[in-house]
């Protein structure tokens, strides 16, 4: 799946992601005037937003009228619009994410947008020679939970003039709030395992920091195994630590206060967790974006308390944006 990405912290972003670009393009049929989507097509499109402003009005979807006669383009129109998780569903399925729809009292359409709703339900009304609308709304991000994937599923169901596009007439507009440690890593440093058959470090290796809350962020290894997975080496091949995903929380001084394991502390399946070692710099510093930690895994069933089974000092250097 091939994703465009565009990040922006301004007014009147949109985000948008195809529903899907894994099946057969649908082509639409010759002569007939259609309404689009125009973020639609083939590959998604997602637009993040920073966790500041906290309300923030933002672009979310536009409408297209491809008029192909005169007597198309003369007439009003009306549009209906459908917010549905059964489109958000048909995604999730096929490539197994997760969006839910955003919920209702975390937004409101603004009056520009010109849009009546009524529950899920959009309205438009397009004039006579009216080409294009676009839909804003205000966010509130104070209202999201920002571990979950909300997104918009968008499909043009009805319209009174032409037909919808078979090929842009449904979309997701995913609503991507990430903070400021977000993005994509390389990670170089050093790691020590206690371990009788020890593994090693894997550097320089990729990661991504990916936003569960205001103040912090959870690493994903988006190479070796695509999973919330600690890469590693054993006697020189790709190999990894298994339910053992460090999340890192930040005071406001952008200093790391907590590393902990997203499977639990410790995980059920292997009992292993971690714990921040307060040695290290253990911050994110704002002049380069970079990241430095030191931290612990545990493991007792291995290693025996109160001895740690790896050492881990890692120097994030900032990359850019993840996808």
């Amino acid at each position: 799946m091939k994703k465009i990405i565009y990040n922006s912290c301004l007014a009147l972003s949109a985000a948008v992601l195809l529903l899907s670009c894994e099946k057969t393009e649908v082509k639409d049929g010759g002569g007939k005037t259609l309404f689009k989507l125009t973020e639609g097509g083939a590959d998604p499109v997602v637009i993040a937003l920073n966790t500041d402003p906290e309300v923030e009005e933002i672009r979310i979807a536009g409408v297209l009228r491809d008029a192909v006669t005169n007597a198309d383009y003369n007439a009003p129109a009306t549009i209906t619009l459908v917010n549905s998780q059964a489109v958000l569903d048909a995604y999730n399925d096929e490539e197994g994410t997760a969006y839910e729809l955003l919920p209702a009292n975390a937004y409101t359409i603004l009056s520009q947008s010109g849009v009546n709703v009524n529950g899920n339900n959009w309205t438009l009304n397009f004039g006579a020679k009216e080409l294009d609308r676009d839909i804003f709304i205000s966010l509130d991000k104070t209202k999201l939970d920002l571990s979950k994937q909300y997104a918009f599923g968008l499909q043009i169901t009805n319209t009174t003039v032409g037909e919808p596009s078979l090929s842009t007439g449904t979309g997701i507009v995913n609503v991507l709030i990430k903070n400021k440690y977000d993005g994509v890593y390389e990670v170089t440093g050093d790691m020590a395992d206690a371990a009788p058959a020890p593994l090693t470090g894997l550097f320089p290796m990729n990661i991504h920091l990916e936003t569960t809350g205001a103040n912090t962020v959870i690493v994903f290894d988006p190479d070796v195994f695509g999973d919330y997975i600690t890469p590693a080496l054993n006697a020189g091949a790709l190999s990894g630590y298994g339910s053992f995903a460090p999340i890192f929380t930040f005071n406001d001084d952008d200093e790391i206060t907590s590393v902990v394991n997203a499977y639990g502390q410790p995980a059920p399946a292997n009992g292993r967790y971690a714990e921040i070692d307060n040695t290290g710099v253990n911050a994110w510093d704002p002049a380069t974006g970079d990241i430095k930690v030191k931290f612990f895994m545990y493991q007792p069933s291995v290693v025996p308390l109160p001895g740690h089974r790896v050492a881990f000092e890692w120097n994030m250097e900032y990359v850019g944006p993840r996808p």
